[in-house]
C-alpha cells in the first residue's frame, strides 16, 4: 500500500450530520453545539481543516483491499473531529482528527494510537500534520454495538450491576499492567531523538514496540500556556511527577502578563510563591512509605467513562462490547486515575468504604410523593455505585485502596496542577491538612512546612470567599445545565438558555450578599459572560424562568 494514496479512492456522494445534508466546510467546523461565553473562541479551537479526498484515499485501503469511500456521517467530539466512514464494499471504518483543543496533536494522536494497538482497533495512523491529509489522523475500526447511554434508562439494577461489574473487571486487567513510569504510552518510533523515554519490560513488550515519553494530557499544553519540555515527562517515581507540576507552575506564573480580577479569590503573587515552595517541600519528602505512595504505581485507566464512550451489545446490555475515547489519557499514579465512572452518581450521602447495600431512609413513609421520587432515584443511583465499589474491591484490589484514600491527599496534586490558573487557596487548604496528619500519613520526621494561627486565621477568610465563588458557578451551571465553558446541546433552544442564563445572572446578583459580595462583583465573577454576542429580549421567557427558580424555592 502506497504511504499516500492517490485521490481517485474517493467518491463521496453524501455527507451528512445528524442526518442532515452539509457542505465540506461543516466537516471542518463545530457543530454539536454552541457556547453561552467566548462562543466564537470555543469554536475556534474545535475548527481543524484537512484534505477530505486524501482521508478518504487512506481510508479505502486500510483493510487490505481497496474500496473506495462514499459516505461521510459526521459524529463531532468535544476535543476531535470523528467522521463514520462507509465504504462503498459496505463496510465502516471511524476517522479520528484532534483539535487544538486536545492537546498537542503529535503527542495525542501517537499516544491514543499507542493505547488502541496495546487494545487493537487502529488500522491506519499518521501523527505528522505536513501528510497530505493535513492533519493528524487516526482511522479505526468502528465500535461494535450501542452506546450505552441509549439502553441505561430501560435497564433493571441487575443489569445495571453486571454493566459496572465488567468495567471493574477491565479496570482490574489495566491496572495489573506494569509501567516503568508516568507519562504517556507512545510507539517508540513515534518519539522524537530529543524526546525522553522508557522502555516497558521485556516480559510487557517482548518486540520492544512501545514506550513511556511526555505526558500528553492537556494540563501540560494549554495553549494560552508555554511549558518548558523538561517538565513534560517521563517520571520514574512520585516526587519526581509531583515537582515537576510545582515547576511547571511556577513557570508559568512567572510567564503570566498580569494578576486575574474576575475570577476565584487566588492570593497574591507571593502568596502563589510560598504556597508553591512549600508544596514543592511536601512532594520531595514523598516515598512508597507514605500512604498515598502505596497507591502511586504508574497505571493506563480511561478517565473519562460517559455513556457514550461505552459499547453494549444490542439485546444484551449488559454485555460490554467496546469502550472508545482514549485520547490524551496519560499512564498517571493510580490515586489519581482510580475513580467511579462518569456515569455512576456519587451524592454526598454516599457511604464509602462499607459493604453495606443502601436502603430506604426509616422515614420514607412520611415522604410526599416528590420526595419519594427523588429519594427513590438516590437510592438506585447509591446501589449502582455500591455495587461498583464492592466490583472493584474484589476486582482489583488496589485500584480500590486507591479509592479509599482521604480525599485531600490526592487534591493536593490535583490543586497544584491548577495553582497558576485557580490560585493557591485550595492548594494551601490541602497543605494544613498534610501538616495536621502528616505522621497519620506515613512521613517520616519532621514536617517541612508549619502554619501560624495568623495564618490559619487569613487562609480560613480566603478559603470562604474562594468557597462562595465556587458555589455560584456550581449552582449556575446546574440550574442552567451546561458545564465549565457554556455548552449548550443543539437540541436545545439557544436563544432560551441565552434569556435564562440572563435572568438567572440577575437573580443571583438580587441576593448576591447571600454569598458576601456586592451585585458588581457577582456579575464580575459571573461564568457566562459573553460580551461578543447579544441575545434577543424575550421578556416573558426570563420572567418564567424566574417565577419557576422561586417556586423551587432556589432563590
Amino acid at each position: 500500500m502506497p504511504r499516500y494514496p492517490s485521490r481517485n479512492a474517493s467518491r463521496v456522494s453524501s455527507l451528512t450530520d445528524t442526518g442532515k445534508s452539509i457542505t465540506r466546510e461543516k466537516l471542518f467546523k463545530y457543530t454539536n453545539g454552541r457556547f453561552l461565553a467566548n462562543e466564537k473562541e470555543a469554536a475556534n479551537r474545535r475548527y481543524v481543516k484537512f484534505d477530505v479526498d486524501q482521508l478518504c484515499a487512506v481510508a479505502a485501503t486500510t483493510d487490505g483491499k481497496h474500496s473506495p469511500v462514499c459516505a461521510i456521517e459526521k459524529m463531532e467530539g468535544g476535543f476531535s473531529k470523528a467522521l463514520l466512514l462507509r465504504k462503498e464494499d459496505g463496510t465502516e471504518v471511524v476517522a479520528k482528527i484532534p483539535c487544538t483543543i486536545a492537546g498537542p496533536p503529535k503527542y495525542t494522536t501517537a499516544s491514543e494510537v499507542a493505547i488502541l494497538r496495546y487494545l487493537p482497533r487502529v488500522l491506519a495512523w499518521n501523527e505528522d500534520a505536513s501528510n497530505p491529509v493535513g492533519a493528524e489522523y487516526i482511522i479505526m475500526t468502528k465500535a461494535p454495538g450501542v452506546q450505552l447511554f441509549k439502553v441505561w434508562g430501560n435497564m433493571d439494577e441487575l443489569d445495571r450491576i453486571q454493566v459496572v461489574k465488567q468495567l471493574a473487571e477491565f479496570e482490574g486487567e489495566m491496572t495489573d499492567i506494569r509501567f516503568p513510569a508516568s507519562g504517556s504510552l507512545y510507539l517508540r518510533h513515534s518519539m522524537a531523538v530529543n524526546n525522553a523515554c522508557m522502555t516497558l519490560d521485556l516480559d510487557m513488550d517482548p518486540e520492544r514496540e512501545f514506550c513511556i515519553g511526555p505526558s500528553c494530557d492537556r494540563g501540560w499544553h494549554t495553549a494560552a500556556k508555554i511549558t518548558d519540555s523538561r517538565h513534560q515527562g517521563p517520571w520514574q517515581n512520585l516526587s519526581s511527577f509531583g515537582i515537576a507540576l510545582v515547576e511547571r507552575e511556577l513557570a508559568r506564573l512567572e510567564k503570566s502578563s498580569s494578576a486575574r480580577t474576575s475570577g476565584a479569590p487566588r492570593g497574591s503573587f507571593e502568596e502563589h510563591i510560598a504556597v508553591l515552595d512549600m508544596t514543592k517541600k511536601v512532594m520531595s519528602r514523598l516515598n512508597e512509605r507514605t500512604l498515598i505512595g502505596k497507591v502511586s504505581e504508574p497505571v493506563l485507566w480511561h478517565t473519562d467513562l460517559h455513556m457514550g464512550n461505552v459499547y453494549v451489545a444490542e439485546g444484551k446490555p449488559a454485555q460490554i462490547l467496546s469502550i472508545i475515547d482514549w485520547q490524551s489519557i496519560p499512564v498517571s499514579p493510580l490515586f489519581l486515575q482510580a475513580r467511579f465512572p462518569n456515569f455512576v452518581t456519587v451524592g454526598e450521602d454516599y457511604p464509602l468504604g462499607t459493604k453495606e447495600i443502601p436502603k430506604l431512609p426509616p422515614d420514607f413513609d412520611e415522604l410526599n410523593e416528590e420526595e419519594k421520587k427523588i429519594t427513590e432515584q438516590r437510592l438506585k443511583d447509591n446501589i449502582t455505585a455500591k455495587g461498583y465499589e464492592l466490583c472493584t474491591g474484589s476486582k482489583n484490589i488496589r485500584g480500590w485502596k486507591a479509592l479509599q484514600i482521604p480525599l485531600f491527599l490526592r487534591e493536593l496534586f490535583i490543586r497544584c496542577a491548577e495553582a497558576s490558573e485557580e490560585g493557591v487557596v485550595p492548594l494551601r487548604a490541602c497543605l494544613i491538612e498534610y501538616a495536621a496528619n502528616w505522621k497519620d500519613i506515613g512521613f517520616e520526621g519532621e514536617c517541612p512546612i508549619s502554619f501560624s494561627e495568623e495564618d490559619l486565621q487569613k487562609h480560613e477568610q480566603q478559603f470562604e470567599e474562594y468557597s462562595n465563588y465556587h458555589r455560584v458557578h456550581e449552582l449556575a451551571r446546574n440550574i442552567l445545565g451546561t458545564d465549565f465553558e457554556g455548552w449548550i446541546s443543539p437540541y436545545v433552544d439557544f436563544e432560551m438558555k441565552q434569556q435564562q442564563n440572563t435572568a438567572l445572572l440577575e437573580e443571583f446578583m438580587h441576593k448576591s450578599s447571600q454569598y458576601d459580595m456586592s451585585p458588581e462583583r457577582m456579575r464580575e465573577i459571573w461564568p457566562y459572560l459573553d460580551h461578543s454576542t447579544s441575545s434577543p429580549k424575550q421578556e416573558g421567557v426570563a420572567y418564567g424562568f424566574r417565577h419557576l427558580l422561586r417556586s423551587l424555592g432556589l432563590f
